[in-house]
């Protein structure tokens, strides 16, 4: 019979054993923990022309399209979201016969900040994603990623009414 247990969710930023470099090796050595497909790593801690370097630059052979990503330990602050931004431009900039979309890690992406993405989200393709560290057995912790916010849909032209209103269309409809 399976037995449901429960685990101890712990933060990564407050422990000590532990560092950006040591999740990020994590995610270099299987990219696909991120739920986002199967990704190649094309570079990791890629330096920007602006300065600052973007944590990974994975890309999706299959479909043409790289991700920018960022990763932070803890909970995400605005200068986070805009490097994440930043950094996605600098790319599509550099290859713009590829799709880009832009991806933040984050521990703890508060309803603030949840908005301001989603405010982004529709007009920059981006992606959020909570990492969750659970404690395991013998000081070992499992990270699991869970995408909490995905694409918008940009393309809901199908639903917009089409009707061409100008001076023509109201003098037509204004005896109606």
């Amino acid at each position: 019979m399976i037995k449901i247990i429960q685990k101890e969710m712990i933060s990564l930023k407050e422990m000590k054993s532990i560092n950006e470099s040591i999740v990020q090796k994590y995610i270099n050595d299987n990219p696909r923990v991120l739920g986002l497909g199967d990704l190649e790593v094309i570079k990791k801690e890629l330096i920007q022309q602006s300065g600052g370097r973007l944590d990974f630059l994975l890309q999706n052979e299959d479909e043409d399209t790289r991700y920018e990503v960022e990763v932070q330990l803890g909970q995400t602050d605005p200068s986070h979201i805009i490097r994440t931004i930043e950094y996605w431009d600098n790319e599509k900039k550099r290859t713009p016969d590829k799709n880009h979309i832009a991806v933040l890690i984050a521990e703890n992406i508060t309803d603030r900040f949840q908005n301001v993405i989603s405010l982004f989200n529709k007009s920059i393709p981006m992606i959020a994603i909570k990492m969750v560290a659970f404690k395991e057995q013998d000081d070992n912790i499992s990270l699991s990623f869970i995408k909490i916010m995905d694409l918008a849909n940009i393309d809901q032209e199908d639903d917009i009414d089409k009707t061409v209103t100008d001076r023509s269309y109201w003098k037509r409809n204004q005896k109606k």
